[in-house]
C-alpha cells in the first residue's frame, strides 16, 4: 500500500509562500482603516493604562 500525504496543517513546510498567498483578495481600503485605527486605539488605550495604574497604586 502506497502512503498518501494528506495537507492538513501548515506546520510541515509543505507550503510555499507563494502557494498560500496565490489565491488572497485584495485589501479594501475600509479594512486598512480598520487596522490602523485598531492599532492607534490600543496604543492610546496602552498609555492612559500606564498612566492610571501606577497613580492608583501610590494613592
Amino acid at each position: 500500500m502506497a502512503a498518501e500525504k494528506s495537507q492538513g496543517a501548515l506546520t510541515g513546510g509543505q507550503y510555499e509562500a507563494e502557494d498560500v498567498l496565490a489565491d488572497a483578495e485584495p485589501w479594501d481600503p475600509v479594512e486598512t482603516k480598520l487596522v490602523v485605527w485598531s492599532f492607534v486605539i490600543a496604543v492610546i488605550v496602552l498609555v492612559i493604562g500606564l498612566f492610571i495604574v501606577p497613580t492608583s497604586i501610590l494613592h
